[in-house]
């Protein structure tokens, strides 16, 4: 039997954590929420290995891994922090087992309505959420030096990518963080001075209907990033005709680049005589965007 993957566990547990804040009405920072789900979930001697910048390896491959939660539309990363979306709080109470929970949110299977049993990394049930869950969250054991290196990861990076090498999913459906396979220096140093999310905005309605009309949450239209080509880039089945659009970046119009790179620029144009299955690339560096 293959040993269970903590990552699993310890990105289960981020979000459930998070949820438990929001109902209990409290606001708590990325770097210690993540702090605290390792604190529920050690580090095992790999995974405390540091990496360049003084980053634990199981730290990275946590903040790695909520990029997929992201994807997912079960996270949203904003500059005010972080939110767990409805669908996100229905994930955590539906899939207990934090291997189901992450194959559910890689193959985007419908999160079930209703819940068959608390979640099992909640500080609190969700029935005694309130003034007593808020003392039970203050209770949570959290190593001094676990909160210190995240934050110090963060302040670093303020704001940490959403993708850098790529998480694999093995035969006996366990997420494992490719970087554990490949060459360390390249994948280490990808994800540097890129941005949490990058996203296509326009006129997507013949595709999504009036969801894809100048949306900045859609998850279809979220780009994934590529370490390899060091690019964002999504693939679409478009409709014949013609469509405008933009990039967003971290999910917002604050930052939005059009025609040749520019901010707040002019909208990109495409024109479609057929049916086209269209890839967008999006180089953060130029910041302007190739299709073909």
């Amino acid at each position: 039997m293959a040993p269970r993957n903590s990552t699993n566990d310890r990105l289960r547990t981020t979000l459930a954590l998070l949820a438990a804040h929001q109902s209990a009405g409290t606001v708590v920072a990325p770097s210690e929420l993540m702090a605290q789900a390792v604190a529920e979930v050690p580090f095992d001697d790999k995974e405390s290995e540091l990496l360049a910048g003084g980053v634990p390896r199981g730290f990275k491959a946590l903040t790695t891994a909520t990029s997929k939660l992201v994807k997912a539309g079960w996270l949203v990363k904003g500059r005010s922090g972080w939110t767990a979306t409805d669908e996100g709080v229905r994930a955590v109470h539906a899939f207990t087992d934090s291997d189901q929970f992450v194959n559910a949110m890689i193959s985007g299977a419908p999160v079930p309505e209703t819940a068959p049993e608390a979640p099992v990394h909640a500080p609190v049930s969700p029935e005694q959420l309130g003034e007593e869950s808020q003392a039970a969250l203050a209770d949570v054991d959290v190593d001094p030096t676990e909160v210190a290196q995240a934050k110090a990861a963060l302040a670093e990076d303020p704001t940490p990518p959403d993708v850098t090498p790529t998480l694999e999913v093995t035969s006996d459906g366990v997420i494992t963080p490719a970087e554990e396979t490949a060459a360390e220096g390249t994948a280490d140093d990808a994800w540097h001075d890129q941005p949490q999310s990058v996203a296509l905005s326009g006129d997507f309605d013949p595709l999504f209907g009036e969801a894809g009309h100048w949306s900045s949450d859609l998850r279809e239209l979220q780009l994934t990033y590529d370490a390899a080509g060091n690019v964002w880039q999504q693939t679409l089945q478009l409709p014949a005709g013609t469509y405008q659009f933009k990039i967003l970046v971290n999910g917002s119009w604050e930052e939005n680049y059009g025609r040749f790179g520019v901010r707040d620029g002019a909208n990109h144009e495409l024109h479609l005589l057929s049916d086209t299955s269209v890839t967008f690339r999006f180089d953060y560096a130029s910041k302007d965007i190739e299709t073909s």
